[in-house]
């Protein structure tokens, strides 16, 4: 393949919602997200941009605020963290539900990693993961 031209990275997740700013607040304040641009689009679509480090997610909520199930789906969205153990308790404290009472601790290839999932406002399932 030529130099000139390919895939660079990953530029960012598009994550339908079901109220932009509820998602902005569960990204922002709870995780620590900035938030860089805010559009409405003529046929009354909302997106956000927002970020942490080199993870930048769209906030994408629908003129109908449904959120569609869609054609290959993603299964979840991975943030690399640090300090997981107090990244959870603060978040337990502010009332969100993850899906295991405790962060696991991997074996094999990922021996020395720890991680946890929870789910965001609409549904979407994130992975914390530390190591």
């Amino acid at each position: 393949m030529s130099e000139s031209f390919g895939v660079k990275g990953l530029s960012h997740i598009g994550v339908i919602v079901s109220d932009i700013d509820a998602s902005i607040a569960f990204y922002q304040d709870g995780l620590g997200f900035i938030v860089d641009q805010r559009e409405e689009l003529d046929r009354g679509t909302k997106l956000a941009f927002i970020h942490a480090g080199t993870c930048i997610i769209e906030l994408i909520e629908r003129a109908d605020r449904k959120v569609p199930g869609a054609p290959g789906p993603v299964d979840h969205i991975c943030l690399d963290v640090s300090g997981i153990d107090e990244l959870v308790e603060s978040l337990r404290a502010r009332g969100v539900a993850f899906m295991s009472d405790k962060v696991s601790a991997l074996s094999g290839g990922l021996a020395g990693k720890r991680n946890i999932f929870l789910t965001g406002p609409d549904g979407e399932k994130l992975e914390f993961f530390e190591g």
